[in-house]
């Protein structure tokens, strides 16, 4: 990515967009500089005073850092693309103007940013276009840290992607490329009070936010007061490959409904992937994750970095599949831990899966979780399908599972209650206190330890009554406290 001339220098304050804190991602502010401006003042699809004439004369002339409209313009419809080419960071403030991409061309972005520069949109709609609303490339040689930040956009009914940012140098010619290849930089992206409904109904996988990151940098999103509604695939898709971290937060959000396109790849309410030697670190607040066709929450690590993830407050009902889950070495077996800290959380009437609420390791890392005050309820599969349990705590291959769970309700579910597997080499060491386990149709509480290793699960003031295969079913685990 280019250097920002010095008089511009400001346009984009990246502040504690850097940290070493494990817990969760720093929420960066990206503030607005009153520079070099170009003035929108007609709807019209070209000429003088048009947002492509803006664009154009930003393109041209790296003094202008801001295209601001005249409030009141009516739906501005694009015939062609509006391509970003400049190389100096921009801010577009859209006072809720509308940019119409139904008389595009098949396949065409109503937006394209491919310049390098940083990039901050404010009070715009895009709707209609049939590729992505708005497609930010991020050039080859970038480097340092390449910001995007959306404030109060609106991206609705467009064919791909709603919005597309992507660094990884394959995905263009073949979406289904795996290659790690991209920018050396970094992505960090800000999403605040935006909405994205009902895009990606062209193509399979099609998402309604989609941040891809490659090589060498590490991808930042942070997500605040936004709603992910009805996309075909993903709500939100993040995926990190190469040496960085995929670090995230998300906060007063929701997604639903999304991921209906095809039967033949429902998909999730928000689902991170993280690749290669870099961690996945989440951390989610008032957080509301329902009617998904796929999981609510699905994060996959793969590779040698470790899962970690904060919750706090919640929601994951009727989803197609797991409510939350949680998965280390899901494709590609590296070593890491998980590490999880849920507080608050009720996944209920999910549909399939192992589980309403999933944690599992299945490599050669360890599992820490700590679990309280837990709503899981109603969660069942089809009566054909492999029953649902409540919570489920599983660690695969080598490394240790040490669970405590505080205040965790697992009512009415179609497998297990409360779930703890321990396979291979690994030990178990649990704890369960005042939770209830009850009307299950398996067990309140299924223990598993594989040998050569020890297990040892403790249970305090713990009800299971009325479940179908009765409160506790232990294999070689010494149980103490059980009802």
């Amino acid at each position: 990515m280019n250097r920002l001339p010095r008089y511009l220098v400001g346009l984009m304050i990246l502040a504690a967009a850097c940290t070493d804190d494990t817990e969760g991602p720093a929420e960066p502010s990206l503030a607005l500089l009153q520079a070099g401006a170009a003035r929108v003042t007609t709807n019209a699809d070209a000429g003088p005073g048009s947002f492509r004439a803006a664009i154009q004369a930003a393109n041209d002339d790296p003094s202008i850092g801001t295209i601001r409209f005249a409030a009141g313009l009516e739906a501005i419809r694009l015939s062609e693309p509006v391509t970003y080419s400049g190389a100096q960071a921009l801010v577009i403030q859209g006072t809720g103007v509308r940019l119409n991409g139904d008389a595009l061309p098949d396949g065409a972005s109503a937006l394209v940013a491919d310049g390098g520069g940083n990039l901050a949109l404010r009070g715009l709609t895009v709707v209609g276009a049939p590729g992505n609303g708005i497609t930010v490339k991020v050039p080859g040689g970038a480097n340092g840290t390449f910001a995007v930040r959306l404030q109060q956009v609106t991206i609705r009914g467009n064919g791909l992607h709603g919005i597309l940012i992507n660094d990884q140098a394959g995905y263009f010619d073949d979406p289904l490329s795996t290659s790690e290849e991209g920018s050396p930089a970094s992505l960090l992206v800000e999403v605040i009070d935006s909405r994205f409904e009902r895009n990606g109904f062209t193509l399979i996988d099609s998402d309604g936010l989609r941040i891809n990151e490659g090589g060498e940098g590490k991808l930042e999103a942070v997500v605040r007061g936004t709603r992910f509604l009805g996309n075909g695939a993903d709500g939100l898709e993040l995926d990190e490959r190469g040496a960085g971290d995929a670090t995230f937060s998300l906060r007063d959000t929701e997604l639903a409904g999304n991921g209906s396109f095809t039967e033949e790849d429902l998909d999730d309410g928000i689902d991170v992937d993280e690749a290669g030697d870099g961690n996945l670190i989440g951390r989610f607040n008032n957080v509301v994750v329902n009617r998904n066709f796929e999981q609510g929450v699905d994060l996959n690590e793969n590779g040698v970095g470790d899962l970690r993830v904060t919750m706090a407050d919640v929601k994951a009902a009727e989803n197609g599949e797991e409510g939350i889950e949680f998965e280390e070495d899901d494709d590609v077996a590296g070593g890491g831990d998980i590490e999880a800290d849920l507080v608050r959380i009720t996944t209920r009437a999910n549909g399939g899966g192992d589980a309403g609420l999933k944690l599992r390791e299945k490599g050669d890392g360890n599992l820490t979780a700590r679990i309280a005050q837990v709503l899981s309820v109603d969660n069942r599969g089809a009566p054909d399908a492999d029953p649902v349990s409540g919570v489920l705590v599983r660690e695969d291959e080598g490394g240790d599972l040490t669970a405590d769970l505080v205040e965790v309700i697992a009512r009415r579910n179609g497998g297990d209650g409360i779930q703890f597997d321990e396979n291979e080499d690994g030990n178990l060491s649990g704890r369960v206190r005042r939770s209830e386990a009850t009307r299950n149709d398996g067990a309140g509480a299924a223990l598993e330890q594989e040998l050569p290793g020890t297990g040892s699960v403790t249970f305090s003031d713990f009800e299971a009554t009325g479940n179908g295969a009765g409160p506790v079913v232990s294999e070689e685990v010494d149980v103490s406290g059980a009802p």
